[in-house]
């Protein structure tokens, strides 16, 4: 596992500040019977993930590949997933309160 970007960290701190009740909110949450994928935040529950993208890892051709691979097939085994930007960790508040929003809202 690698270690957690600006962002994450600045999410997990904004999403602890103010806590979901009730939510099962995990991190590193390994979501694919066969492939070592994870998510950075989810909601199994809900089946509701949270991905937030490093710059430099989305610099790489074969690694923007593996990322499409994986959140398709996220979506095809039901899953939604919301995107945020590392490099925009000083909005990591505007993201909890989005993902709030998101969990609240009946489908």
């Amino acid at each position: 596992m690698s270690s957690r970007s600006k962002g994450e960290v600045a999410l997990a701190e904004a999403l602890a500040a103010d806590p979901l009740p009730g939510w099962d909110l995990t991190e590193q949450h390994a979501f694919h019977p066969d492939r070592k994928w994870a998510f950075d935040f989810a909601f199994p529950s809900l089946k509701l993930a949270v991905e937030v993208d490093g710059v430099g890892h989305h610099r790489c051709f074969r690694r923007v590949r593996q990322d499409t691979e994986k959140l398709n097939e996220a979506a095809r085994l039901g899953w939604r997933v919301l995107r945020f930007q590392a490099a925009e960790a000083k909005k990591a508040a505007e993201w909890a309160a989005f993902i709030r929003e998101v969990l609240v809202t009946p489908l």
